[in-house]
């Protein structure tokens, strides 16, 4: 019989190690693995792609945070109690689900200088992003890419400019016309936008609004309901947006009694982004007649996919999903 060799975690080369190591838990890694040997010390001393989540009970492990806030990369916050920040100097992405006005104001550059990615899930805390909504769209985090806030606050006073923003994803509670006019004009570099509408707003444009916007390659947005000013809306939005590339509109439910026209979205689309290379909606319908998707595809040439969703439930919308993807 052969001897069986015992085996040791150490028999592992030092990346093997730090590539497992990242996805362990920190409080786990270190109550595990720190202060074995010197070896095991020093690579979990190196890393910095460490993955936190700070639930509700995390008062019961805050003794450990200090020895390794300092190599957290992503942080999500699960709980509404104030944060110190200045632990965390290496973050490069930062997610807050139960954000509160002294969570949302403790976000500072000084405290995150490397923030990359934000998201503040601040659906029923609209008056919490003022001061934050200052810092995003500002040269302060100059390297923020990527944000995603549920609400927006912004001041008419206030001048906002960020060149570091890439991609924007927004549910405003409240819109005026000119919000488009402060995120395009505040970001020039904004290449994705996603906006979500909870809800069916009154929304007026004002001719006098005119920021075209060249970055901007791809938007989708999502109303909960198609009230009567959305085509005056996307008319507007699409004539501003000329290198569109990719357009995607999801409509929960229409309020109206008009039926979606297709002939004259279809020439927004020709007139207004000619660039366009991929297209994906969601349509509810009131009544729909099969013989007219023929008709709708010839409409538009990335009108290429064409199918209708039927429920049987009174209380669910029937949809048309139109999609561009071969």
């Amino acid at each position: 019989m052969n001897d069986i060799i015992p085996s040791s975690i150490e028999i592992f080369p030092n990346e093997l190690l730090i590539e497992l190591f990242e996805y362990i838990s920190p409080y786990d890694l270190y109550s595990t693995f720190f202060n074995l040997n010197s070896r095991l010390n020093s690579i979990i001393n190196s890393l910095k792609n460490l993955r936190l989540i700070l639930q509700e009970d995390w008062d019961n492990k805050e003794r450990f945070i200090p020895f390794f806030a300092s190599q957290i990369s992503t942080l999500i916050i699960k709980h509404d109690e104030l944060i110190d920040f200045s632990y965390y100097s290496n973050i490069r992405s930062l997610k807050l689900c139960m954000p509160t006005i002294d969570q949302c104001n403790a976000i500072q550059p000084f405290f995150l200088p490397n923030l990359e990615h934000l998201y503040i899930s601040n659906l029923y805390f609209s008056n919490n992003s003022e001061q934050i909504c200052r810092c995003i769209f500002s040269s302060s985090f100059s390297r923020l890419q990527i944000c995603q806030i549920d609400r927006m606050t912004f001041n008419d006073s206030y001048s906002y400019s960020s060149l570091s923003l890439r991609q924007l994803t927004i549910s405003p509670c409240t819109w005026k016309s000119n919000m488009y006019k402060q995120i395009f004009q505040a970001c020039p570099k904004l290449t994705h936008l996603r906006i979500i509408r909870l809800r069916n707003l009154s929304f007026k444009l004002s001719s006098k609004i005119v920021c075209l916007h060249k970055s901007l390659r791809y938007l989708s947005i999502h109303f909960s309901s198609l009230g009567n000013d959305w085509y005056n809306q996307i008319d507007w939005l699409l004539s501003i947006v000329p290198n569109l590339e990719n357009f995607t509109i999801l409509i929960d439910q229409n309020d109206t009694n008009i039926e979606f026209p297709f002939d004259l979205f279809a020439h927004l689309l020709i007139q207004h982004v000619p660039y366009l290379i991929n297209f994906n909606a969601k349509i509810p319908l009131n009544k729909f007649l099969s013989k007219e998707l023929n008709m709708i595809k010839c409409l538009h040439p990335l009108f290429i996919h064409i199918r209708f969703q039927r429920y049987t439930t009174r209380s669910i919308n029937n949809y048309l999903i139109i999609s561009s993807e071969r």
